[in-house]
């Protein structure tokens, strides 16, 4: 598949975009192994998963390959302190301005899966 590459020179922030049809079969299982195995390198390289606008529905179930338990849940308490009702961007793990462009009403539409939700 072809991968195209949005990033920030300055910060080092790297935006995989996957190039695909849509109607192939199979397709969706491959866009999401190769998407994987990116976040797989980054992490090899000495990377992070995670960049300026938070950790959204794509990376959050990857989250485990860099944090081990104990860091995640210290994140969640941290984030419930500040925001204890998830106002600031639903359904990601860390709050993104709305400046960035993304839809408010997809991040509405995100259920946070149970393992990551917030700590009362």
């Amino acid at each position: 598949m072809a991968v195209a590459n949005v990033f920030h020179a300055g910060d080092g922030n790297l935006h995989p975009l996957i190039l695909y049809d849509g109607s192939e079969p199979g397709v969706a299982e491959r866009v999401k192994a190769l998407a994987a195995a990116i976040l797989d390198l980054c992490i090899e390289a000495g990377g992070s998963i995670t960049g300026e606008h938070g950790v959204g529905a794509d990376k959050r179930c990857y989250l485990d390959r860099m944090y081990g338990p104990a860091d995640l849940a210290l994140m969640q308490r941290v984030r419930s302190a500040f925001d204890p009702l998830t106002l600031a961007n639903p359904g990601k793990l860390f709050p993104t301005p709305q400046t960035c462009g993304e839809s408010l009403v997809r991040g509405r539409q995100l259920a946070m899966p149970e393992s990551v939700a917030p700590v009362f």
